[in-house]
């Protein structure tokens, strides 16, 4: 291709020297202290990075320390649950007793009074407290005071010995106070040293707190 320059002959010479004339760059020159002051600013960046690395890979391992921990622990974590699941339900159950055994009783004068009660021919070999569960659902429970004991009697009326007794008890007004009500329970008929005797059981129903 054929280039034709129509341009001054002036011109075309400035052109020429203009193109022959080297570009120059000039670099600034630094002084001791900015090149310092340089080298400062970079190596604490370089630390501050490293130390950020540093702290970063320290994080995960403290991380995954603590996740294997956890792992390690979950056995321990469902045996733990499963126990305090289990004492809520205890603790459902148990208090409405706890709230039962706390009402207070003279049992030196109650025993007393159960002494004066007993009838000839008859004797107690046995006394506890039971609580029984009236209701689960509504926490309800009752405390029942039972007696075991013998009668015997050369006239063969062990029976109405007992139920003598029975009927003791229920007219004792210093025994009968705690109670809403006493029961004969089941009999027994046995031999004792060639003796016929008659083995019982009575209920005594504690009244409800507040009564």
């Amino acid at each position: 291709m054929i280039k034709i320059n129509l341009l001054p002959p002036e011109v075309k010479k400035a052109q020429k020297q203009k193109a022959k004339k080297p570009v120059e760059f000039h670099i600034p020159k630094l002084g001791p202290k900015l090149i310092k002051a340089g080298i400062y600013s970079l190596s604490v960046l370089i630390g501050l990075h490293l130390l950020l690395g540093i702290s970063i890979l320290f994080e995960g391992i403290s991380l995954k320390n603590a996740e294997l921990k956890w792992e390690r622990l979950h056995p321990d974590r469902i045996e733990i649950e499963r126990i305090a699941k289990e004492a809520a339900s205890i603790e459902k159950f148990t208090a409405p007793v706890k709230e039962l055994y706390d009402k207070r009783i003279l049992w030196s004068r109650e025993l007393n009074e159960l002494s004066n009660a007993i009838t000839p021919g008859v004797w107690l070999s046995r006394f506890f407290i039971e609580t029984q569960v009236r209701n689960a659902q509504k926490g309800e429970f009752q405390r029942i005071l039972n007696l075991e004991g013998r009668a015997a009697s050369l006239y063969g009326d062990e029976t109405a010995l007992v139920a003598k007794f029975v009927k003791s008890l229920q007219d004792n007004k210093g025994f009968f106070r705690y109670f809403s009500d006493i029961k004969l329970g089941p009999m027994e008929r046995l031999t004792v040293e060639n003796n016929p005797v008659m083995n019982f059981r009575v209920f005594c129903y504690f009244k409800d707190k507040g009564k």
